[in-house]
């Protein structure tokens, strides 16, 4: 199966939707948003995500493509100084192909190209398979963690990357 890895344009609204739905039903704690919350946005607001991820936005989306279907996605953004990992979804029979290090590479370069030191992400403290996967790719554990929002009771544990020199 050949599989392109892109970053998203403007008219990618409809495969992010188709994606994102996939991921909130399969892995609905490693998101901040709700299967619902997504299924009743319009298309101007998933038109909206893909401008925001594309090159003429503020974050870099990167969209893995097979047999004209998405499969895969992730999206880095700056808050301040600090670069963050988000949004990273797999599509289950794509696991474990190495597409995670694919879809995480052009995020990082992104990253660097800002003067980010490290690239972070929160991940669910009970999403082991996605706290194994980011630490086989070089992630490591902060020691900090926060309230999950969509549950209290549990945490989101922040992971980093160092980036070092391109």
């Amino acid at each position: 199966m050949t599989v392109e890895v892109r970053r998203v344009v403007a008219t990618d609204g409809p495969l992010l939707r188709e994606l994102r739905l996939e991921a909130l039903a399969d892995t609905p704690l490693g998101y901040l948003e709700t299967l619902e919350q997504a299924r009743a946005l319009d298309d101007a607001a998933w038109t909206a995500r893909a401008v925001r991820g594309s090159v003429e936005g503020e974050s870099h989306q990167v969209l893995a493509l097979a047999g004209g279907g998405p499969i895969g996605t992730t999206v880095a953004f700056q808050d301040g100084a600090a670069a963050w990992l988000a949004a990273v979804y797999v599509t289950p029979s794509a696991r474990g192909s190495g597409l995670l290090a694919r879809l995480l590479e052009p995020c990082v370069r992104w990253a660097r190209d800002r003067g980010a030191p490290e690239l972070r992400l929160e991940v669910h403290e009970d999403n082991l398979r996605a706290i194994v996967a980011y630490a086989r790719l070089g992630f490591v554990l902060t020691g900090e963690r926060r309230p999950y929002p969509l549950g209290p009771d549990r945490d989101e544990l922040t992971m980093a990357l160092m980036l070092g020199e391109p």
